[in-house]
């Protein structure tokens, strides 16, 4: 009877660990972290995923602590490793919220707001489309099997119980800040330099014409201008940024 608790105990014990990491991953990064997802649905593939792989990584997962505190630093361990993975890929979602925000800056579309499920809150409408588009290009070209498989193979790189690596994430959570913000920036190139051409040509008519409100009369024109030029760029802008996301996570994972 000792025995079958002892044993009962032992695989619990792993499928928590297992768990922990997965079910953090899981609530956080993009496609399945998202806020349309109901939380029942996310924690029972959590568990799923987490029962099918607790047999491949039980060897890497170390011995049951015997004192309370040491199985809590453990299980914060595990679930900060967690967040770090999820928090990852949901940075890169970032990217398109960066880009949506100038663009309806640029198009005069900046009051208009609406949810964005890359974000789970209100933002921009270009935004919001764009983070749409991005979640459904994850799951069209199944990057969100990478995603799963980061999590899985991140106990090569962060071992239970080992010492977590405070340094080397916050330098790479800097670095994907920047890198998504440079993304959104790249993306959203030609309509910076479109708003800026065409705000320097509506300067040139209003010094020419004084007496007529020449910033209300074309702000029709700015957001049709916008709208047409969106129009044409979304498909590039989406595809850049899918094979950014592809790249910086798989090199990240090295």
């Amino acid at each position: 009877m000792n025995l079958l608790q002892q044993l009962l105990g032992d695989q619990i014990f792993v499928w928590m660990m297992v768990f922990l990491r997965v079910g953090t991953a899981f609530s956080v990064m993009p496609t399945v972290g998202d806020a349309f997802v109901p939380t029942r649905a996310r924690l029972l593939f959590a568990l799923a995923v987490s029962v099918v792989v607790a047999p491949v990584i039980r060897p890497q997962l170390p011995a049951m602590p015997d004192s309370p505190f040491q199985l809590m630093v453990l299980a914060a361990g595990e679930m900060a490793v967690g967040i770090f993975l999820g928090t990852m890929a949901r940075l890169l979602m970032g990217a398109l919220e960066v880009a949506g925000t100038i663009i309806s800056l640029q198009t005069g579309l900046s009051n208009a707001q609406i949810f964005n499920p890359a974000l789970a809150t209100a933002g921009s409408l270009p935004g919001a489309l764009m983070g749409w588009l991005g979640l459904l290009l994850l799951f069209a070209t199944d990057l969100h099997h990478l995603l799963i498989m980061a999590v899985v193979d991140s106990y090569a790189t962060f071992l239970p119980g080992a010492p977590i690596p405070i340094d080397d994430m916050a330098n790479v959570i800097g670095q994907l800040v920047s890198k998504s913000f440079l993304l959104g920036v790249q993306m959203s190139a030609p309509f910076i330099i479109t708003g800026m051409l065409f705000a320097l040509a509506l300067g040139l008519l209003n010094k020419l014409a004084p007496q007529v409100q020449v910033f209300q009369l074309f702000t029709s024109v700015q957001v049709l201008l916008g709208l047409f030029m969106f129009a044409l760029t979304l498909g590039a802008m989406m595809m850049f940024w899918l094979s950014r996301f592809e790249s910086t996570f798989v090199d990240l994972l090295k």
